[in-house]
C-alpha cells in the first residue's frame, strides 16, 4: 500500500499541469542529456501558464537490477518546478520563452539500492525508503533553433531521507537490520542539461 501511495503522488505531481485548467498550455518535451547517456530513462514536459510562467515536470526511472552480486540501482523520482522567465529572449505567439528562469521546485521519490564494495573483507549493504526535497532553482534556456533548446539548471534546496538498511545478498538480504532511519540535507539537490524539443514553432 505503501508503493502504490508513493507512486500514485508521483503520477499526480507529473500528470497535474494537463488538467490544471484551459489556460495550461504544452510547450516542450525534453529529456535530460547525461542521465540517457548513462542509461537512466528519464521525460520532461513544460507548460505555459501566463507571461513569462511555465511549469516543468521531470521523471526519473533507474531500473538497475544485478544477479552476479545481487546488486541494485533502482529510483523513481518525480518533480514539479515554477519557472518565472526574466527578460525573455526569442518570445513567439505560443508563449515560447528562452533565457535565464528562477522558481520553487518540489520533488519526491523512492529508491531501492545496494552496491558491492570493492574491499570484500568490508560488509555491503542496500538502502530501502523514500525521499522529499524542496527548494529553488534556476537556469538558462539556449536557443539552437526553432524547434530545439538547451536548457541548463541547477536546484538548491532542502532533502529529507526515511531508510531502512539491509545486508547485501546472502539468506538474510531481506531481513533489515535497521528501520525507519532519516537523514536531512541542505545544498544542491538536482542539476539538469536538457535536450528540448519545442512542440509548437
Amino acid at each position: 500500500m505503501k508503493h502504490f501511495t508513493r507512486y500514485t503522488i508521483l503520477s499526480v505531481l507529473f500528470l497535474l499541469p494537463l488538467f490544471a485548467g484551459q489556460g495550461l498550455h504544452a510547450q516542450a518535451i525534453k529529456t535530460n542529456v547525461p542521465l540517457t547517456l548513462t542509461g537512466n530513462p528519464n521525460i520532461g514536459m513544460e507548460w505555459s501558464v501566463g507571461r513569462q510562467l511555465t511549469v516543468n515536470a521531470d521523471v526519473l526511472w533507474a531500473p538497475y537490477l544485478f544477479k552476479k552480486h545481487e546488486e541494485v540501482f533502482r529510483a523513481l523520482i518525480g518533480s514539479v518546478d515554477f519557472r518565472y522567465y526574466i527578460n525573455p529572449r526569442y518570445y513567439y505567439t505560443n508563449d515560447l520563452w528562452d533565457g535565464f528562469y528562477v522558481g520553487p521546485y518540489a520533488m519526491m521519490g523512492n529508491f531501492n539500492i545496494g552496491l558491492k564494495r570493492k574491499d570484500e573483507t568490508k560488509t555491503s549493504y542496500r538502502h530501502r525508503g523514500w525521499g522529499v526535497s524542496s527548494g529553488i532553482t534556476c537556469g538558462y534556456k539556449f536557443y539552437l533553433s526553432s524547434r530545439f533548446r538547451i536548457d541548463v539548471n541547477l536546484g538548491v534546496g532542502y532533502a529529507h531521507l526515511q531508510y531502512d538498511k539491509f545486508e547485501l545478498g546472502g539468506q538474510f538480504a531481506d531481513f533489515p537490520l535497521e528501520i525507519k532511519n532519516t537523514k536531512s540535507y541542505i545544498g544542491p539537490t538536482k542539476a539538469g542539461v536538457h535536450l528540448i524539443y519545442n512542440i509548437f514553432k
